[in-house]
C-alpha cells in the first residue's frame, strides 16, 4: 500500500483516486456501479448501456477496505487506469471537473477528439513530452499521478510539486 498511501497511516492530508477505463475490461463498469466505492462517471448525461461500459469512471479508494483491495485486487498490473492522489482540501466534484476538461483535445484542423488520457500507455508516453507549462495545467489541483507499466512491476510518479517524473517500483 506505499505506492498508493505512502504516509503509513496518516492519510488525513490526501486522498487516493482511481481513474479507471471502463473500455479495458468488461468486468470494470459492473464493478464500480454495483460496488460499495464512491464513483462518479466522467461522461455526463444519459449513456446507452455499450457507452456507460467503456465509460471512464472517477473511484475513490479507502485504505484498508475491503471494497478498495477487491478493486486493487481485480486491476492491479491490468493497465485498468491511472491513480490519482489529490490534497484532502479538494473534493471528489473538482477532481471530476478536472478530469473531465482533460478529455477532449482538438487537431490543429480543428477536428475535436476525445483523449484518453486515463489510459496508462497513453499517459506514460504524453506526460513526458509536455512542456513545464503543459504539465502544470494538465495536473491543474492534483497532487500526484501514478501511471503503470510492465503489468504493474513498475509505475511513473508524476508530481506537480516537484514537476518531476520518478520510476518507482512494487505494489499497493
Amino acid at each position: 500500500m506505499t505506492l498508493l498511501w505512502p504516509d503509513e497511516g496518516d492519510y488525513s492530508g490526501q486522498q487516493v483516486y482511481w481513474l479507471l477505463d471502463g473500455a479495458r475490461d468488461p468486468r470494470i463498469s459492473k464493478m464500480v456501479r454495483y460496488g460499495e466505492l464512491t464513483f462518479w462517471c466522467l461522461y455526463s448525461g444519459w449513456l446507452t448501456p455499450r457507452l456507460r461500459a467503456a465509460a471512464p469512471y472517477l473511484v475513490k479508494l479507502t485504505p484498508g477496505s475491503p471494497a478498495t483491495m477487491a478493486m486493487l485486487g481485480n486491476g492491479w498490473g491490468r493497465a485498468w487506469g491511472i491513480f490519482i492522489v489529490a490534497p484532502a482540501s479538494v473534493d471528489m466534484f473538482h477532481i471530476r471537473l478536472h478530469c473531465k476538461k482533460l478529455l477532449h483535445v482538438q487537431t490543429r484542423e480543428g477536428k475535436r477528439l476525445v483523449f484518453r488520457y486515463y489510459d496508462p500507455r497513453v499517459l506514460s508516453i504524453f506526460l513526458p513530452t509536455c512542456t513545464h507549462e503543459e504539465f502544470t495545467k494538465f495536473l491543474g489541483p492534483l497532487k500526484r499521478l501514478l501511471v503503470e507499466s510492465e503489468e504493474g512491476a513498475r509505475w511513473t510518479s508524476f508530481d506537480s510539486q516537484a514537476q518531476t517524473m520518478r520510476v518507482l517500483s512494487g505494489a499497493f
